[in-house]
């Protein structure tokens, strides 16, 4: 699992989301701004079915909250995460929060 910290090519691309993800979203609280965010610093490992699921760690936001200050809105999405297509990672499948 890696951290894909390199934002500023991201923003250049703005997330796709598919209907599924959408849905989704809206179902677990999670908006358009945190799936942006959680797609620019969330640690990325590959689903095993073609997608590349990228993961609020308690790690990642740790380290979000000593560059911008702590935030509970930060603190909240710790464990949330969004799959993103292999092929075109600026598409969003799914959004969703881990279970402990």
């Amino acid at each position: 699992m890696h951290t894909n910290m390199n934002f500023e090519s991201m923003r250049q691309r703005k997330s796709i989301m598919t209907r599924h993800a959408d849905k989704r979203g809206a179902q677990r609280g999670i908006n358009r701004q945190q799936v942006e965010l959680i797609r620019a610093f969330g640690a990325r490992a590959h689903d095993g079915r073609g997608g590349v699921r990228c993961l609020m760690t308690r790690e990642v936001v740790e380290r979000l909250t000593s560059a911008l200050g702590h935030s509970q809105k930060l603190d909240g999405l710790i464990g949330a995460y969004i799959v993103v297509s292999a092929e075109d990672d600026a598409t969003v499948i799914t959004t969703g929060h881990r279970h402990h």
